[in-house]
């Protein structure tokens, strides 16, 4: 398993993560550490470290929360697109069959 060197928080720590994951375990770490920094701005000076991390947690599963919202608001927008789709093709289907017996008995008379 490889390690992945990562810095949060002024400090840095070494963990161990998947094949092939160092450069996402790094993403990961530089967006928590971003939301540490913008929070120490907000924050008195002198706030503790771990006071910190709670609230960039907190930040953190509140943007996680509000994305699957719109995950799941975007797949049900999609599964009603869906349906309104086929919904659409069997009207076409049935206005063009339609259609064609029309035509088709129009010419078995002219016949």
């Amino acid at each position: 398993m490889p390690l992945v060197s990562i810095q949060i928080a002024s400090r840095t720590y070494e963990l161990a993560c998947g094949e092939g994951e160092e450069a996402r375990v790094q993403e990961l770490a530089a967006y928590v550490d971003e939301k540490v920094c913008e929070l120490r701005l907000q924050l008195p000076p002198g706030a503790p470290e771990v006071k910190l991390l709670v609230f960039a947690a907190l930040m953190l599963a509140d943007e996680s929360r509000e994305a699957r919202g719109i995950a799941k608001a975007a797949e049900s927008a999609r599964a009603t697109a869906t349906d309104s789709a086929e919904t659409l093709a069997t009207a076409l289907e049935d206005l063009i069959t339609a259609r064609v017996d029309k035509m088709q008995k129009k010419v078995s008379g002219a016949a």
